[in-house]
């Protein structure tokens, strides 16, 4: 049986059989271009997964889950004077005390159902793509260390350390491969593996004892693999 492209495969041939050799090579090189322009193009991007834009509102029916205890206290609102972008930032007021703890947390599966605002759904997102966090940190150069948490598939909680260093914005980039358990707790029904187990559901800033003071956060983004 003949095969139904075997003429168009011997009329491909013939061509490229009476193409000057430079002139073949131009092709080539052309088809190589034209590749890594596809590739180029489809390569994914940063792109900012909460902006904290609209209603901040710490409380089982609001925008944000936020809380502390033993002795430690946390207060959240929009920032509209001191923003990195758009209308808004995350303004937390905290005052963290030994012993104590605090969160403040968006993204899903959490206990406020509302604190949901990312830009897309983590099932959307293509996780293998991206290899790091970011977010924006107005400081005030204070030395306060914070605790930058995420919940991955099974629940299991991961870590990653920040210094308030610098007075003004800054941006802190925190890549995957520097998470690390929590040691401290991890939530009851966690799938406690020690393992990052995409795709992320939240993301938690904590004030880490002893700390008194401000910060306001902004743009929590997701950055490509290098």
């Amino acid at each position: 049986m003949i095969h139904p492209y075997r003429n168009v495969y011997k009329r491909r041939a013939r061509f490229f059989c009476h193409v000057p050799a430079k002139a073949g090579q131009l092709f080539f090189l052309s088809v190589l271009l034209a590749a890594g322009c596809v590739q180029a193009q489809d390569a994914p991007k940063a792109f900012v997964l909460d902006d904290f834009e609209g209603l901040i509102i710490s409380d089982p029916k609001g925008t944000i889950d936020a809380g502390a205890g033993n002795g430690s206290s946390v207060a959240v609102s929009a920032d509209k004077e001191n923003k990195k972008s758009g209308e808004q930032s995350l303004k937390i007021d905290y005052d963290a005390v030994s012993g104590g703890y605090i969160w403040v947390a968006r993204g899903f599966n959490l206990d406020v159902k509302g604190a949901d605002r990312w830009t897309k759904k983590p099932q959307d997102i293509p996780w293998q793509s991206y290899g790091a966090l970011s977010f924006y940190l107005y400081g005030t150069a204070s030395g306060m260390r914070m605790a930058f948490d995420v919940k991955d598939a099974g629940g299991e909680m991961f870590r990653f350390m920040v210094t308030d260093d610098t007075k003004g914005w800054k941006q802190v980039v925190c890549p995957f491969d520097q998470f690390f358990p929590r040691g401290d707790w991890q939530p009851p029904t966690a799938d406690v593996n020690g393992t990052l187990d995409f795709p992320v559901m939240s993301f938690q800033f904590e004030p880490i004892a002893i700390a008194k003071g401000t910060i306001d956060v902004d743009d929590v983004a997701l950055e490509p693999l290098n």
